[in-house]
């Protein structure tokens, strides 16, 4: 089911677009008259960025499970895999938690929410400074109303930085201002963070950090391979402000492309840059990063016991016994 919910899904985003036609040409042109050697190191980085999340998983999970380095590259590509039907890519827990041990799925699920706010707090904090210098390169020319926004910044990443490392303080503020009980659930939530010592969090937060500079450098690649030349700051930045606005956007990532496509093109558009370029890059950094892992992942998916991994098979065999 989950092989043909993939394919299907697959199918309907690359050959079904209005624009397939076109942006095959794109990439055909480019292939022909572009300087192949963006178009390789981007595909090359493509192992490395998902190398990285395999190296946060093993630290994360390492503390309910040991798991080889093999065995954590299997449960991150498995969760790529659930986690392109879902939105805001909830459904990577439920990839992930198939490949460990039944009595060990929710403190998986809780080792995945860490590295998710992990790289929550890299993409907030790096995006917001990205979109910030974005504005000032092109719409903010005031410069008391760009320090303003740079202090906010500034001020901002420190709360969400000490709150990672410090959560148990925040949950206590809360828990005293009555008319946020109700979003009681959510914030005791995120006392999981508790659980991991200030040295685990720090290489987690680490490990974000290199994800992110990877998979944003394998955009300005894929932006110089399709002819979109700005130079390397205005490129970050420009960056930086998509993966801010987009994360905002609760999509599954099946479906992302398309919401990513149009701020893509907003942010580009102001150089007069080619739009069928610019949806081409975009569409290309998504086709690298997700669906070429996600049939990976799928492969190995469809060699594991699902009913066992999620421990339906032992409680059977307990109710079974006399």
């Amino acid at each position: 089911m989950i092989a043909a919910l993939l394919f299907y899904v697959i199918y309907n985003q690359i050959f079904s677009r209005a624009d397939a036609a076109n942006l095959v040409d794109s990439f055909k042109t480019q292939l022909r008259e572009g300087n192949l050697f963006y178009l390789a190191l981007c595909i090359g980085l493509m192992p490395v960025n998902w190398l990285l999340e395999s190296l946060k998983w093993q630290i994360l999970s390492r503390k309910f499970e040991y798991q080889t380095l093999k065995e954590s590259i299997k449960t991150v590509l498995g969760g790529v895999v659930c986690s392109l039907f879902s939105p805001a890519r909830i459904g990577e827990y439920g990839g992930r938690i198939l490949f460990v041990k039944a009595e060990n799925n929710w403190k998986a699920a809780t080792a995945t929410m860490v590295g998710s706010l992990s790289q929550l707090v890299v993409v907030l904090s790096v995006g917001s400074l990205g979109l910030i210098s974005w504005l000032g390169y092109y719409t903010v020319s005031n410069k008391y109303s760009m320090t303003g926004l740079f202090l906010l910044w500034f001020f901002a990443t420190i709360l969400g930085i000490a709150l990672f490392y410090h959560i148990d303080i925040f949950i206590n503020i809360l828990k005293r201002v009555k008319f946020l009980n109700r979003f009681k659930r959510f914030y005791e939530g995120l006392s999981v963070l508790d659980e991991y010592t200030q040295g685990e969090l720090t290489q987690t937060l680490g490990f974000s950090l290199a994800r992110y500079s990877v998979y944003s450098f394998q955009y300005f690649l894929l932006l110089l391979f399709f002819g979109i030349n700005i130079g390397f700051l205005p490129s970050m930045s420009g960056i930086s402000a998509i993966f801010f606005i987009q994360t905002g956007v609760p999509l599954p990532p099946i479906w992302d492309i398309l919401a990513r496509g149009e701020v893509a093109l907003q942010i580009w558009g102001i150089y007069n840059a080619n739009e069928l370029s610019i949806l081409a890059a975009t569409f290309s950094l998504w086709a690298i990063n997700l669906i070429l892992p996600s049939l990976l992942g799928l492969f190995f998916i469809v060699k594991i016991n699902i009913i066992k991994s999620i421990g339906y098979d032992q409680e059977n065999n307990t109710s079974d016994a006399p």
